[in-house]
């Protein structure tokens, strides 16, 4: 029953969900997961993992069965918190030469920026996008998968990655204004504050790691800028133009303006400083439109906001920037096929299922 899972899952990803990230992710997953009962080989083979992934951290491997794995271990350990555990047992050196990068870095700011940039090396699934806004700037976290239901321990983790890292660079430590999560909070928060510290907000509109603008300026002792240019421009040799990264820069505007209710197409040029004609015709190359980009978006947080129950409808819809509830009704029967209502009680009762079975 749970290979056909993975099955289905394969089939059922959209356009250019099948990103892959290093094996290093997985590191410390071994012993974490014998920790809490599981059975690390059968995980994995569950998930539709090589085993040879707990040994080679080179070995690239499909992010949403990472992130499946995470939450079906999170599930059958019954520890929620099962990413940030997992988070904890790795070291910054994990990152591999992009570790390097970001200490070679003069500022917190710096080092978050290369780690933006590069980040597709270590993890094509993730991204990392800083948004300053005056005294605050804003640390966005974004996961590209398939299923967006399986991002919960993925998210919490590549925060507390992340977090972790500022803080091995920074000399008094780092602590962030606060930390924002899409999914709604866990039973106990004791795991999260620990490892991420008291300032955390669930069933936000963003991923985020806020923090103080003038922390960011904090310098970094080890830095060696002559080590750290001529790491990046072997990097930067890696880093091939791709196809997507149009897309890319569309899909991160548009979950930016959706809570707002202004994400039209000319609103979305805007916001990244060109015309909409220019933007259509750079997504036609994949095949798309900032129209269908939109759509595509809305659907992706429409799962996410509606599994768990944590909102109302009326709740989901602004966030996906619609006017009335009943525009939303509207278009999720029409992308969706059914009701919203109908959709979480079909997917209650799919995973009522799946825990039976397994």
């Amino acid at each position: 029953m749970r290979r056909i899972d993975v099955l289905e899952l394969r089939e059922g990803l959209p356009r250019g969900a099948r990103q892959l990230t290093r094996g290093a992710t997985l590191t410390g997953y071994e012993i974490l997961a014998r920790s809490v009962g599981l059975d690390p080989s059968r995980m994995l083979q569950t998930a539709d993992l090589p085993l040879q992934v707990l040994a080679d951290p080179d070995t690239l491997v499909g992010m949403d069965s990472v992130a499946a794995l995470l939450e079906e271990s999170a599930r059958q350990s019954n520890q929620e918190a099962f990413g940030l555990l997992l988070a904890e047992t790795q070291r910054l050196s994990n990152l591999g030469v992009l570790a390097t990068v970001v200490r070679e870095e003069p500022t917190l700011r710096a080092a978050l920026e290369a780690l933006g940039r590069y980040m597709c090396l270590q993890n094509a699934g993730l991204r990392l996008t800083l948004d300053p806004m005056g005294e605050f700037t804003m640390a966005f976290l974004e996961l590209e998968l398939g299923r967006p239901e399986c991002a919960r321990q993925a998210i919490e983790m590549s925060a507390a990655i992340v977090l972790r890292t500022l803080r091995a660079l920074a000399p008094q430590g780092f602590n962030p204004v606060s930390i924002c999560f899409r999914h709604g909070p866990p039973h106990s928060l004791e795991i999260h504050k620990r490892v991420l510290g008291p300032a955390i907000d669930f069933a936000h509109p963003f991923n985020a790691i806020v923090c103080r603008s003038r922390e960011l300026g904090t310098q970094i002792a080890s830095a060696d800028p002559e080590v750290g240019a001529a790491l990046k421009r072997r990097l930067d040799m890696q880093l091939t133009v791709s196809r997507n990264e149009p897309l890319e820069r569309v899909r991160h505007a548009i979950r930016m303006l959706l809570p707002s209710g202004d994400c039209s197409v000319d609103r979305v040029a805007e916001q990244l400083g060109t015309h909409r004609r220019t933007l259509n015709r750079q997504l036609a190359a994949t095949g798309d439109s900032v129209s269908m980009v939109i759509d595509d978006v809305r659907a992706e947080l429409a799962e996410t906001y509606l599994t768990g129950g944590m909102r109302t409808l009326y709740q989901v819809g602004h966030l996906l920037g619609f006017a009335s509830g009943a525009a939303f009704s509207r278009w999720f029967r029409d992308r969706f096929g059914m009701t919203a209502s109908q959709w979480m009680a079909r997917r209650e009762a799919s995973a009522s299922t799946i825990a039976l079975v397994a």
